[in-house]
């Protein structure tokens, strides 16, 4: 299935193909971000990392910011 996926703090857009039945969690892995400090939305609902994906869905990634 296809997903487009907004990734905000880079201002890209990319179409990112998953198995079916894939995860949040497995479309953070495959584009290279973590769970921790990613915050996935869909329209306006944010999703948890366990949140299965639609072929179409579109969504968008937020990190989080952080400091130390």
């Amino acid at each position: 299935m296809k997903i487009i996926v907004n990734l905000i703090r880079e201002n890209k857009r990319l179409e990112v193909e998953l198995p079916e039945k894939a995860t949040v969690r497995d479309l953070l892995k495959k584009i290279g971000y973590r769970v921790q400090g990613s915050v996935v939305v869909r329209g306006d609902d944010p999703l948890i990392e366990d949140e299965r994906l639609n072929d179409g869905d579109e969504v968008k990634v937020f990190l989080a910011a952080s400091g130390g």
